[in-house]
């Protein structure tokens, strides 16, 4: 399956056309599963048809790019719910802080804690954000590889050939000293993987040291961005034990009489709403426990020098590398390149006929 995306089209029956082609498939085995492009492109490019000009682009991910490509997440988009629940937990209880709490300690002098809030509260939305558009640490599948010509900085980057020296795309013998250190040949992406990598069936990529595919901040979790996850669940921990006792603090001296006289005079929707942002509250409470679990842990699998999957799944580190303070390393994939998307169809498939003939003729049938 192969699902192209029109970025520019003049003509509207092109454009539909297009939007035909979109299909999927599954497979229970992530490393068995057939190729699956979908959502946006790691490369684009121009097209000219029949006097009218349009972009195309070739799907070489699931992953989506935003501010030409300077940001990216992961393209489940059945996330959008577990990452909504997260910024609601994270950003109603500070709204609570700093429309009533804030106020209040800054009047009376107390400058420390409003202070520390705003400054935590900025490095977990700024960690958040880390966390979910950038780059975990994909390695290109081999018809990006061979499209974009960069084999030799990859070879470069990673110290071996991640296409095994295999012309036809099929897997090639792996040399046992290799197999040994871990790497392992990729059925997806047709790309020898190195050691702690692996595929995600997700994001539809192979991920350097892949700790786990995260809903809640729809992306993967990899070599590149593990330490702003980490970051991310530290600091939202602190900011928890700085905001909720405060807000409740807050709310429990306030005069009980006028507390009560007050709800009497309002209205019934905003009787419920109040007494919905308390059900919110309690959730809030019990999320912030559960990432107090969260963190220990990752403090436990930092301390062992595992990831979420070599835990799960007793694989050892063969490379004996550290989880968090190993070098990040450089991003794998360039998302300015532009590439002919003729040829990523040749290259998945060469019985697949070019764009131009598509287009001219309509879908074989």
């Amino acid at each position: 399956p192969f699902r192209p995306k029109v970025a520019s089209c003049r003509a509207s029956g092109v454009a539909s056309r297009l939007g035909a082609m979109a299909g999927d498939e599954a497979s229970d085995d992530e490393e068995m599963q057939a190729l699956q492009p979908s959502a946006e492109s790691i490369g684009a490019s121009a097209a000219h048809v029949d006097g009218t000009s349009f972009e195309l682009e070739a799907p070489a991910t699931r992953n989506m790019f935003c501010c030409g490509g300077l940001l990216m997440t992961g393209g489940t988009e059945e996330c959008w719910a577990p990452n909504l629940c997260v910024w609601t937990c994270i950003l109603m209880p500070s709204s609570m802080f700093f429309v009533w709490v804030f106020p209040s300690l800054w009047h009376r002098g107390a400058y420390a804690l409003p202070i520390a809030v705003l400054v935590v509260f900025s490095m977990t939305t700024l960690m958040l954000l880390a966390t979910c558009c950038t780059d975990p640490g994909i390695v290109p599948r081999r018809e990006v590889v061979l499209a974009t010509g960069c084999g030799p900085a990859l070879e470069a980057a990673l110290g071996f050939d991640v296409l095994g020296g295999s012309g036809d795309g099929k897997e090639p013998q792996i040399a046992p000293k290799l197999k040994n250190a871990g790497y392992r040949w990729c059925r997806t992406c047709r790309i020898v993987r190195p050691p702690r990598a692996s595929h995600c069936s997700d994001c539809d990529n192979c991920v350097l040291r892949y700790d786990h595919h995260c809903p809640f901040v729809n992306n993967c979790v990899g070599q590149r961005n593990y330490h702003f996850f980490f970051g991310f669940i530290t600091s939202v921990l602190i900011l928890a034990m700085l905001v909720i006792p405060s807000v409740l603090t807050y709310f429990s001296g306030l005069n009980e009489e006028i507390t009560v006289d007050q709800m009497s005079k309002v209205s019934t929707a905003m009787r419920v709403a109040l007494y919905g942002l308390a059900v919110g509250g309690v959730l809030v409470i019990i999320a912030s426990l559960l990432s107090l679990v969260l963190w220990s842990y990752h403090v436990f699998l930092i301390t062992t020098s595992k990831t979420t999957k070599e835990f799960q799944k007793s694989i050892p580190n063969i490379t004996e590398d550290p989880t968090l303070c190993a070098p990040r390393g450089p991003a794998l994939f360039d998302p300015w390149v532009q590439v002919d998307p003729d040829d990523m169809r040749r290259l998945r498939d060469p019985n697949q006929r070019p764009y131009s003939a598509w287009i001219r003729t309509g879908p074989s049938e």
